[in-house]
């Protein structure tokens, strides 16, 4: 065999190594790819709410509140039920029926379909609103809040899917 006889030989045999390492090294990287691919069954989801709303409204110590929290805790276990979002706004600033208005009219602003008030004044503020606004539903939770009892009284406020 002559000199160029022997460099194609080893020309063609380096092209098909290098040819295999490249098809082993595409195998591995799909097998790879579609083995550590995670379960959809295991792939955490956003929750999907449908498109209703209920809010807490609350004086200025917010969910800090033992009233707030219990009402919170248990309109939680409604939204997730019924798959519906849930919000509190806590009234900043003077502590008055009239300045938790305000902030019943930025709920109303925000499409809530209920509004549960919380404490004395919040209470007060729907009360004096709650003909302006007839498409919102308007819960007087007051004080000495039993979560149950609470929960009890707006699922049933909330419209079917």
């Amino acid at each position: 065999m002559d000199s160029g006889s022997e460099d194609r030989a080893i020309a063609k045999v380096m092209w098909w190594s290098w040819s295999g390492i490249a098809v082993l090294a595409a195998i591995v990287a799909v097998v790879s790819w579609f083995a550590w691919e995670p379960d959809p069954e295991s792939v955490p989801r956003a929750r999907e709410y449908r498109d209703y709303d209920i809010c807490l409204l609350t004086g200025e110590a917010g969910l800090t509140d033992d009233e707030a929290k219990a009402a919170w805790t248990a309109l939680q276990g409604v939204s997730l039920e019924a798959k519906v979002r849930l919000s509190y706004v806590a009234v900043t600033g003077e502590q008055t029926s009239a300045q938790a208005q305000k902030f019943v009219a930025t709920q109303v602003q925000q499409k809530c379909g209920i509004i549960v008030a919380i404490g004395e004044q919040q209470v007060s503020a729907i009360g004096a609103v709650k003909d302006k606004y007839p498409a919102v539903q308007f819960v007087p939770a007051g004080k000495q809040v039993n979560g149950k009892v609470l929960a009890d009284k707006v699922r049933p406020m909330i419209p079917a899917k």
